[in-house]
């Protein structure tokens, strides 16, 4: 086995959590770590053209950046560049190096990474090329390996090996699917169309970045990665001071991971918290589904979508081509694959002028909880409980009210054990979450959703968002409610999306004529009617009017 190489690659995929803007102070600490570390190579950003919106310094390393920087003598400095940026310049890819790139005995970087897909990989041939000429080393990165027929892997890598121009070949588990099996045998496929050095750049979306990347190890690879506390895109990557300590164990180089634990447990401790990466359930489904992390990234830093809204991106997602991010197909993906589905059950006298509580799900719910039971033994109101999660006893729930196709499918089973009526357009239900419903008395009411319009029918409701509140709210209209009754509605602060959705909805119903009076009675935001769960026995009548 070629010595082995570890390169650390933080501030360059760790910055497509923070636009690539490090602050000064957190490089310098984090350079004089990786030097004290015994880190071989660090990645120190991207070298690219500009890209029409603010990004920060990591995504350009410019020669000048790293002349101002504190850059370790003991450590090599790589860039990486995305062959997309070389092959698709208009002046040709040779153009584009030059454009990016002075000889490499004026630049403090020594070796450049090329990241390229398969399919791709065979235009980038006279950029590495013009690089070498340059006096850099190169490597190329095959993004997107796992899943890879072993064929295409040996046929990629007698193509890049007959150039005789690339040092290093590396591969990318772009989604973090990967396991070991396929780890090793990714390398033995490689192998078997190349006699240089291969290395492996891994992803934690199933939680293995560090397992494969051992594997890769045992299987040849003599190169590896990692970033500080995984900072990278979607789940992160192997973590620097965890592989370091691996490393030591197994007697492989001289390598000190205590070098890195201040850095870990300050700088990077702070940016974890505000940025949130690392392992998560829907970086876990993106991995089996086959789709980008940038999907989940993008989806949980945006403030309009909510856990059920993502789940159901993902599945949208799982079907169609994720594999590459692409921002309309998001777009797509968010947006309910049908505006209407009608109903077959009429809700008419349903309520029959009774009192209707909708419970949603605040933390004011678990706090005023006894006094809600008791209100519903003594007052016997319709109880509308949203989705399935409530601590409300379910023999106290009235209906269960659900409208988010994924959601109804996730929760079926909780539905089935409940063993409550569920308020849903049935027609929005897959086959197989049918099964799982086929016990649970259906409640068949329709949903159209049409932006300006809140309007109640019989068999269906009009509403502006496809929004189990609004739905329910619908409903208990349609039902002949007296009185609509709110608790669990404690809001949002008022920039999220979610809190500005729901202020239309109110907006909405406040202006619709015929409809029956509403009032929060627990702590709310919202600006809607308030009263107080302890005192409702006192509310009677005349108090209700609007």
């Amino acid at each position: 086995m070629h010595g082995l190489k570890v390169l650390d690659c933080t501030l360059r995929d760790g910055g497509y959590y923070n636009d690539w803007s490090f602050g000064r102070g957190t490089v310098d600490v984090y350079l004089h770590a990786m030097e004290q570390a015994r880190i071989d190579v660090i990645e120190i950003g991207f070298r690219s053209f500009p890209r029409g919106r603010f990004l920060g310094p990591y995504a350009f390393s410019t020669d000048s950046l790293l002349d101002r920087l504190p850059l370790p003598e003991t450590c090599r400095v790589a860039v990486m560049v995305d062959a997309k940026e070389l092959v698709g310049h208009p002046g040709g890819a040779e153009c584009a190096v030059d454009a990016l790139f002075r000889p490499a005995d004026g630049s403090r970087v020594s070796l450049v990474r090329v990241a390229t897909l398969f399919t791709e990989a065979e235009p980038c041939c006279p950029a590495l090329s013009r690089l070498k000429s340059l006096g850099y080393q190169v490597a190329i990165n095959l993004m997107q390996a796992g899943g890879r027929d072993s064929g295409e892997l040996t046929r990629t890598a007698e193509m890049i090996a007959s150039w005789g121009i690339v040092d290093v070949l590396y591969f990318a588990d772009s989604f973090g699917n990967m396991d070991p099996a396929s780890t090793a045998s990714t390398v033995a496929a490689l192998r078997r169309g190349w006699s240089g050095p291969i290395g492996f750049h891994a992803h934690d979306n199933m939680g293995q970045a560090q397992t494969n990347t051992l594997a890769a190890i045992d299987a040849g690879a003599s190169w590896v990665d990692g970033t500080v506390l995984g900072m990278g895109r979607g789940a992160g990557n192997a973590r620097m001071e965890h592989l370091l300590l691996a490393l030591a164990q197994r007697g492989l180089g001289s390598y000190r991971a205590e070098a890195l634990f201040h850095v870990v447990l300050e700088d990077f401790s702070r940016l974890q918290k505000r940025h949130g990466w690392g392992n998560h359930l829907f970086y876990y489904l993106s991995a089996t589904l086959g789709i980008h992390p940038t999907y989940v990234q993008t989806m949980l830093a945006d403030e309009r979508y909510a856990n059920d809204e993502v789940l159901a991106g993902l599945m949208n997602l799982g079907g169609a081509d994720g594999g590459a991010y692409c921002p309309s197909r998001l777009e797509d993906a968010m947006r309910p694959r049908a505006a209407s589905f009608s109903g077959n059950w009429s809700a008419r006298d349903w309520a029959g002028g009774r009192t209707v509580l909708i419970v949603g799900p605040g933390p004011s719910v678990a706090e005023h909880l006894d006094e809600l039971v008791d209100f519903i033994d003594r007052e016997g109101p319709g109880v509308i409980v949203l989705n399935a999660k409530t601590l409300l006893p379910p023999d106290r729930v009235s209906a269960y009210a659900t409208c988010n196709p994924v959601r109804m499918a996730v929760e079926g089973g909780m539905y089935a054990a409940l063993g409550r009526p569920v308020i849903m357009p049935v027609a929005a239900l897959s086959s197989s979450a049918r099964d799982t419903l086929a016990s649970v008395p259906l409640l068949d009411y329709g949903l159209t959703v049409e932006a300006g319009r809140f309007h109640p029918e019989d068999r269906g409701c009009v509403v502006p968002h496809h929004l189990v509140a609004a739905y329910a709210l619908a409903f208990a209209n349609a039902a002949g409610a007296g009185r609509v009754l709110l608790a669990g509605f404690d809001g949002f602060t008022p920039s999220e999306y979610r809190h500005k959705v729901m202020l239309e909805v109110f907006e909405l119903y406040g202006r619709t004529p015929g409809l029956a009076p509403l009032r929060a009675v627990t702590p709310t935001s919202y600006p809607i009617s308030q009263s107080s769960v302890y005192a409702l026995e006192l509310e009677k009548g005349p108090s209700w009017e609007r």
